[in-house]
């Protein structure tokens, strides 16, 4: 069985595996501390039952107030390894997500995934996420060219009339300086 504990600082140091992982994006040190130290109820890591506990994957999100004053999440890495996927452990983590988010009154949670990424483009989907749009050349440092993101979005639970997914872009866009708080 799965368990799923709050990340820790020498986490940091175990799952190298993962974070190697070509699906997944590479984060500075940085990153880590910061949404450890001010989200630290929204990163967490599964692990597999045993004595080695083995790190399966990991979440990190936080929780912000938008330009627009509107309380929401984002989930700014979700990773799980090769040997634990489609077992449901993602499925798990972004549960886990879900249900802190809305204790704190969160209106939605966001999220970016690679517009190649077809397996988790129907993962989120199923846990009911909306596309709301593609943004160009959100992955600007890949090689030899850049890579479109889609960003897609779920209403929570104070979200009863789904305002926050009414509006979808049809048209492929660049983020803008007024995206630059929901990232």
């Amino acid at each position: 069985m799965t368990s799923m504990r709050e990340m820790h600082l020498e986490d940091l140091f175990k799952f190298n595996s993962l974070v190697f992982d070509a699906q997944t994006e590479v984060y500075s040190l940085k990153f880590f501390l910061t949404h450890l130290l001010k989200w630290p109820e929204l990163s967490q890591i599964a692990v597999a039952p045993g004595p080695e506990a083995r790190p399966m994957g990991y979440i990190i999100g936080k929780h912000f107030k938008s330009k627009r004053n509107e309380w929401h999440g984002h989930v700014c890495a979700l990773t799980v390894s090769d040997a634990y996927r489609r077992i449901g452990v993602a499925t798990l983590l972004m549960a886990h997500i879900d249900r802190a988010l809305d204790a704190k009154g969160a209106l939605y949670v966001d999220l970016f995934l690679r517009q190649s990424n077809r397996a988790a483009h129907a993962l989120y989907s199923s846990l009911g996420y909306v596309l709301r749009r593609t943004v160009l050349d959100y992955y600007c440092y890949d090689e030899p060219l850049p890579e479109n993101a889609y960003e897609m979005r779920k209403p929570l639970a104070r979200d009863v009339l789904r305002r926050s997914v009414a509006v979808t872009y049809k048209v492929p866009q660049y983020l803008s300086e007024d995206d630059e708080d929901d990232q």
